[in-house]
This record gives structure tokens, C-alpha cells and sequence, in this order.
């Protein structure tokens, strides 16, 4: 009985524990299944995600690639253009160079330390001839060396920086020394009339007046060292005494004026009492100045001065004999009447006397 009044919960408990078995593996299986499937899932979702990447990777180099071949095309295209652009800078380059050297080829150049260079540039100038200066002028401020220890500065002439009173090469007509019976005290140059002559050193105009009897019209300057120089024969004269003058500054036009039979520049260098063949100091032919016109020794230019009135004095004596004349004293020394009477202080119109000495020049 008591077996019987427990039976039926006991079976209860046993039936719901089996049907609790029972229901276990269904559910277990149902969750793994859901568990698969969400795998499943995300495995397919990673595999979408790691293809999307791969895509993009693979259109990112295409398009790389892409740009990377517009950026190559850009730059030949700019190289060719740049290339281009080169070889025509270039051809323009060269053909400035060309006209530039065939237009250099047509100037004249003069260089800047020239001490001519103010001369050359006034006779191309005249010419029409097309010059450039070229160099750089050195500083007049620059040590010069200084003189032989055996000598003083006082014992020589420096001509260094004279320049020739013409400004081109010209021949001598008539070369300085004795002529005619009398001093020819400086160089008739070949010139043509009008043309400019120049001053050759630095100075000042002391004379610029007309000399009828010879010199016509004539300018003479002094320089600082002691030097004369005259102009002489010119057409016209360009200054006035008391005028600074420095070398290359026109002095006055060359002319035939005075005692002249034809254009030419009758020049002069004068020391004091002492003249001075110019053809020692310059070459004329060559428009230069002659080797050693630098360093002239006062000594031996006084002794050749002395040296030609020695001999002067024998030739410029003319003694009147019966019959002379003074047109004919005047025509033996190749100088003019009122010359003649000017030299030796005679009175215009006294007649000469047998015996009496006359002398061409001073």
C-alpha cells in the first residue's frame, strides 16, 4: 500500500527526467547548429571584406599605374618642351655671339691706359670711325717707381705722358737743325687743313696771337716742368692766354698761315733757352713716342743744343757785299723783309752797307 501511494509521483519524476534527456540533445544540436551558421557567416563576411580589400588594392595600382603613366607622358613632354626651349636659347645665344663678334670685329677698340686714347678717339670721332674704350683705367693715384739712385729727377726729362700734337701718323716735311742758313727750331708735320692739333702736356697758354713774319697764327704753352711746346702755321686758334690746357684738349685747327707755302703744323719744344728736336721724343710715322722719352738727360740735350748754335753762328752770318739788296739778304735766309729788319733791328728803307753783318734768325 504504501508502494502503491507512492507509484504514480515517482513515475512523474522518471518521465519528466526522460523527456528531459530526451530534449538535451536537440537543443545542444540546435545551438551548434545556430553557432555553424554564425560562422558560417562571419567566415563568409571576412572573405567579402579581405575580397573588397584586394579589389581596392587592385584598383589602386591600377590606378597608380595610371597616374604614374599621365605623370611620365607630362614629363617627356615637358623634357621635350624644356629640350626645345634649350637648343633655341642656345641658337639665340650663339648667333648674339656671332653678330656680337662680327660687330667687334668692326669696332675699333682703344685701350683705356692708352695715354693716346683721348687723341684716337677725337680722329675717329672726325672719321666717322666706330670705337670702343676697352680695360679698366688704372689710378692715377698708383705708386711710380722711383729714379736711379744715381740720378735726381732734376738731371732728366720724363715725356712719358705726352701725347703727339696730331692725331694720326704723319711724316715730317721739314726736320728740325739748320735750313736755309738759320735755326729751323722745331718739325713741319704733313697735315690736312683744319684738322685738330692737340695740346701734348699739361699747361697753361701764355701766348695765342698772329705773327705775320712766320709762326702766323700761334699758341705756346708752358708746362709744369719747365717745357714749352708751339703750335705754329694754324688755321684758327682755340685759346686764349691765361687758359689751362691738358693733353688731348685742341688747341687750334691746322693751318698755312704766316711764312708757309702749304698746310702743315710747324711744333716746337723748348727748354728755356734750349731747343729741343722733337723727332727725339716722338715718331712721328709711327704716332708713338720714341724709346727713352722717358728718362732724357737735360746734360746731353744742353750739349746738342749748344753744339748746333756753334755751328749756326758760322752759317747764319751773311756779310753785304756791293750790290746787295735786303730782298736779297732776306731770299739767301728764306725769310721775309720785315724779318730781316726785325732780327737785326735795322730801320725800314736805310740802304745797306758794303761789310755789314746780318744774321737770319736770333
Amino acid at each position: 500500500m504504501i508502494f502503491t501511494k507512492h507509484k504514480w509521483p515517482s513515475l512523474a519524476v522518471m518521465l519528466v527526467m526522460a523527456l528531459l534527456l530526451l530534449c538535451i540533445p536537440a537543443s545542444a544540436n540546435t545551438s551548434s547548429s545556430h553557432a555553424k551558421k554564425s560562422k558560417a557567416e562571419s567566415t563568409k563576411v571576412e572573405k567579402k571584406k579581405v575580397e573588397k580589400k584586394k579589389a581596392k588594392k587592385k584598383n589602386n595600382k591600377k590606378q597608380a599605374k595610371k597616374n604614374d603613366s599621365k605623370k611620365n607622358k607630362a614629363k617627356k613632354k615637358k623634357s621635350k618642351k624644356d629640350a626645345k626651349k634649350i637648343e633655341s636659347q642656345a641658337a639665340q645665344k650663339a648667333t648674339q655671339q656671332r653678330n656680337t663678334a662680327e660687330s667687334d670685329s668692326s669696332v675699333v677698340k682703344i685701350d683705356a691706359n692708352d695715354p693716346k686714347a683721348f687723341t684716337k678717339a677725337l680722329l675717329y670721332e672726325k672719321d666717322g670711325v666706330e670705337f670702343k674704350v676697352v680695360g679698366k683705367k688704372k689710378s692715377e693715384d698708383a705708386p711710380t717707381m722711383p729714379p736711379p739712385a744715381a740720378e735726381k729727377p732734376g738731371d732728366y726729362f720724363d715725356f712719358s705722358t705726352m701725347l703727339v700734337p696730331v692725331t694720326h701718323e704723319a711724316s715730317i716735311g721739314s726736320k728740325y737743325g739748320i735750313r736755309d742758313h738759320r735755326l729751323h727750331r722745331g718739325v713741319d708735320v704733313s697735315v690736312i687743313k683744319d684738322e685738330p692739333v692737340v695740346a701734348a702736356l699739361p699747361g697753361e697758354v701764355i701766348i695765342s696771337k698772329y705773327n705775320k713774319g712766320g709762326y702766323g697764327h700761334y699758341v705756346l704753352v708752358e708746362h709744369e716742368n719747365g717745357i714749352q711746346t708751339l703750335y705754329g702755321h694754324l688755321s684758327e686758334r682755340s685759346v686764349q692766354v691765361g687758359d689751362r690746357v691738358f693733353p688731348g684738349d685742341v688747341v687750334g685747327l691746322a693751318g698755312n698761315t704766316g711764312k708757309s707755302s702749304a698746310a702743315h703744323l710747324h711744333f716746337e719744344i723748348r727748354y728755356g733757352e734750349i731747343n729741343i728736336d722733337p723727332e727725339i721724343v716722338i715718331n712721328f710715322p709711327k704716332w708713338e713716342l720714341q724709346k727713352g722719352a722717358d728718362h732724357l738727360s737735360k746734360k746731353q740735350l744742353t750739349t746738342a743744343h749748344y753744339n748746333i748754335q756753334k755751328k749756326l753762328s758760322k752759317e747764319n752770318v751773311y756779310v753785304v757785299h756791293k750790290g746787295d739788296t735786303v730782298e736779297d739778304v732776306a731770299r739767301w735766309f728764306n725769310i721775309s723783309v720785315d724779318a730781316l729788319y726785325r732780327i737785326n733791328n735795322l730801320k725800314p728803307k736805310k740802304p745797306l752797307k758794303v761789310g755789314m753783318k746780318l744774321r737770319g734768325c736770333q
